[in-house]
């Protein structure tokens, strides 16, 4: 299994690799800056899952790219991309996380969650037009948050940390993408 992961940064590319070595041991992960082709801030769930869906796309055409199909089973090659973004429900923000999965049949397996209310002195600053990671650090003397623990480990006091937080979302796409022949187990077929 060759999994390229739609992002340079290190906490997207642990969080698939934890997954992937769960599910297949031998798994070869990879993580490669490809463009979202959204805002650097996702600003609604629509546009967070625009952005998760085009890196899963962007890196799997980058890495067919970069393997030997002669010695690589492409079926078993998949984009996946995780974004980051937020919402606004009513007066309150709220975080979102998307993850998609993309095959060399061009099937997306997406899935989402890690849901929670950004802190009121954060969501200002993000309303001010500064992404989440930069606006956390400015309360952190400039630590990059956003490829460490990011705000959920910052607000849960390192509790939940952003690895896991994604390794959920990448474990539910490449789920989604595993198990897309469930229908094959039915014991009673539709008429």
């Amino acid at each position: 299994m060759i999994i390229f992961v739609g992002s340079a940064n290190p906490v997207k590319i642990n969080a698939a690799t934890i997954v992937a070595s769960e599910a297949w041991p031998e798994a070869q992960v990879s993580g490669y800056s490809v463009s979202s082709g959204i805002n650097e801030q996702p600003l609604s769930d629509d546009e967070t899952k625009t952005g998760a869906i085009n890196r899963a796309k962007n890196v799997l055409q980058l890495g067919l790219k970069k393997i030997d199909k002669n010695t690589v089973d492409s079926r078993q090659v998949l984009g996946v991309g995780l974004e980051g973004g937020i919402f606004l429900k009513g007066e309150e923000m709220w975080t979102t996380v998307w993850g998609a999965a993309v095959d060399r049949e061009g099937k997306i397996f997406t899935a989402n969650g890690a849901r929670f209310k950004v802190p009121p002195m954060i969501a200002e600053l993000i309303k001010d037009g500064v992404e989440m990671g930069p606006a956390i650090a400015k309360y952190f003397k400039g630590r990059k948050v956003k490829e460490q623990e990011g705000m959920i480990g910052v607000i849960t006091k390192k509790f939940v940390d952003r690895t896991e937080e994604y390794s959920s979302i990448a474990k539910l796409c490449l789920g989604l993408w595993y198990g897309q022949g469930w229908k094959d187990d039915l014991l009673i077929t539709e008429k």
